[in-house]
């Protein structure tokens, strides 16, 4: 330290000042200031004193080193936030230490820069409330999608023919047996809960009830007598083929059915059922080279036979063409009642048809129906929000117990089985009047979870009790047309002998190449929220990275420096 410091004359005035500026450099506490803010420095705000202390101390007192540096940082930190907020790039801050100014004039500038900052935190804060409301929106795709990147649909065929008269007649069966009771049980005339037993059914009287189904029910080559595949058979009419290769039975609301393009019972399902063996007793798990979230492999050329199957274009060419006959002598009206003809569900073949979208197939025509595919993807960016906020699964966030691929509906009947899996077979009056019960808690728990997850205020929790959709999934819709089917071909080339009203058939087909998906993703990514802030900041406040940067050199460098520089003066 210098033994003479310069001494600064307190009644100087403005024009002395420039003689002194040299002089008030060699003052270690002065810092970089502008040289013009020299002109208007008063007197009391040159005071050595407490440096001249500080510097004292410290030669005197070397044991409290580290406190007495706290106390250089902390004063050059104060030092270094007033030259930042004087000197930085803040929008009119300057103007509130302005020494030129007067009281009033620094009042006006207090006020404006803190209305400032008040706008800019209302907008701030309206910016995470929607983000927090709205994390997310849902966008049609800006490019189509091609239909081969998705599978065809799932058609189910199922005959209005539930017990045929040649297997058993409804009307002669014994009222009080088993049998009459399996047919209630199938026949949409008759009503099971007048029909059910006193006594609960034994596991061997659930497998004769299987049977009882299966062989009263018209059999794949009763009611297919051709089909026709152009994927994979070119343009070969199949006929024994149908029901081998193409046309799997599946039990569904409408008793039992055969489905085109569904996946195997062993692949929808986690485990291999029992009742997966009544159509074949070697049925292992199998596994898929497909799934909602993952697709198709991508491989080229693409395999046409990769379950679930695919087309590659549009048209009735490229579609599922099946000949259907129902013998109208094995119609019992006990049994059916009027109705005579087909119900046709088309499904995604992830979904278990239990209930789906219902068109009715009329005889004698020809049924045309365009599908139209709609696919709902979500970005894996949002895997980091709750699945109640996002409403929505993704395929390894909710596991069901009895399929394998989670779907909305999948989830309700998993729901419903799981609620009444540990009840004995149902076959009594209560039994089924419970069933019925059950089904309608469902419906209600499942209504009440929705609005459960749906609450803002709802807490974290691990399990969800509601069936929100799968995050990525496929939706089918369909028109439907009809016109009047004249002669039949490929029945009549195969010599079978059918009568008016017995003969319809069906086209299945997309009604066009290329389509249209929705796409879910996040309404704010981490550029867009930092550059809309940032653009708050600088509108309002003249706030950048820049500012950043002088704050950190200002109040965090430059103490650290200045402290450390005089501390180690003191040990020179």
């Amino acid at each position: 330290m210098p033994q003479n410091e310069p001494k600064i004359n307190i009644s100087h005035d403005i024009s002395s000042a420039s003689s002194d500026i040299e002089s008030l450099r060699s003052l270690e506490y002065m810092g970089n200031y502008y040289l013009k803010d020299y002109e208007y420095l008063r007197p009391k705000v040159i005071d050595r004193g407490k440096a001249g202390n500080i510097v004292a101390s410290l030669e005197r007192n070397k044991v409290g080193n580290c406190k007495l540096f706290a106390r250089l940082w902390l004063r050059e930190v104060l030092k270094g936030l007033k030259q930042f907020l004087y000197e930085g790039s803040l929008h009119g801050v300057k103007y509130i230490f302005e020494p030129t100014f007067s009281f009033k004039e620094r009042m006006i500038w207090v006020v404006i820069v803190v209305i400032s900052i008040a706008i800019c935190a209302v907008n701030i804060f309206q910016l995470f409330s929607k983000w927090h409301s709205t994390p997310f929106v849902n966008v049609i795709d800006s490019l189509p999608s091609p239909i081969w990147a998705v599978p065809f649909p799932m058609v189910v065929v199922c005959p209005q023919l539930h017990l045929q008269r040649s297997y058993v007649n409804v009307s002669a069966i014994d009222k009080l047996s088993l049998n009459h009771f399996f047919a209630s049980l199938v026949c949409p005339q008759m009503s099971h809960t007048k029909q059910a037993p006193s006594q609960r059914m034994t596991p061997e009287d659930n497998i004769l009830m299987q049977k009882f189904i299966v062989e009263g029910s018209p059999k794949c080559t009763d009611i297919i007598k051709s089909c026709y595949w152009r994927p994979t058979q070119e343009l070969e009419w199949l006929e024994k083929e149908c029901c081998e290769k193409m046309f799997k039975p599946i039990f569904t609301d409408y008793g039992l059915c055969f489905a085109f393009n569904s996946l195997p019972l062993n692949a929808m399902n986690n485990d291999t059922q029992y009742w997966h063996k009544t159509f074949d007793k070697n049925v292992t798990q199998q596994a898929l080279n497909w799934s909602l979230d993952g697709g198709y492999p991508k491989v080229f050329p693409p395999d046409p036979t990769t379950i679930p199957l695919r087309v590659m274009a549009s048209g009735e060419i490229n579609g599922l063409g099946v000949e259907l006959y129902l013998n109208s002598s094995e119609h019992q009206f006990e049994c059916d009642g009027n109705n005579l003809g087909y119900n046709v569900l088309i499904s995604s073949p992830t979904d278990h048809v239990y209930v789906s979208t219902v068109l009715r197939l009329p005889m004698n025509k020809m049924t045309t129906i365009e599908v139209s595919p709609t696919t709902y993807k979500t970005d894996n960016a949002l895997r980091g929000l709750a699945p109640y906020i996002r409403q929505c699964f993704f395929q390894d966030e909710k596991k069901l117990n009895y399929f394998e691929f989670y779907t909305d509906s999948n989830c309700k009947h998993d729901f419903w089985m799981r609620l009444y899996i540990w009840e004995t077979i149902c076959s009594t009056k209560l039994d089924f009047r419970c069933i019925e019960e059950v089904r309608a808690k469902v419906e209600e728990q499942l209504t009440y979870a929705y609005y459960e997850d749906s609450q803002e205020d709802r807490k974290a929790q691990t399990e969800f009790a509601s069936c929100h959709p799968a995050c990525n999934d496929i939706l089918y819709s369909s028109q439907v047309f009809y016109s009047d089917l004249m002669s039949v071909p490929r029945i009549s080339k195969a010599n079978f002998q059918f009568k008016e009203g017995e003969v319809t058939r069906i086209n299945v087909h997309f009604y066009d190449d290329i389509f249209l998906g929705q796409h879910r993703h996040t309404q704010y990514d981490d550029y867009y929220f930092a550059g809309a802030i940032g653009g708050l900041l600088s509108l309002f406040l003249g706030f950048s990275i820049i500012s950043v940067a002088e704050l950190v050199y200002f109040a965090l460098l430059k103490p650290v420096h200045t402290a450390l520089k005089e501390i180690f003066k003191t040990f020179e």
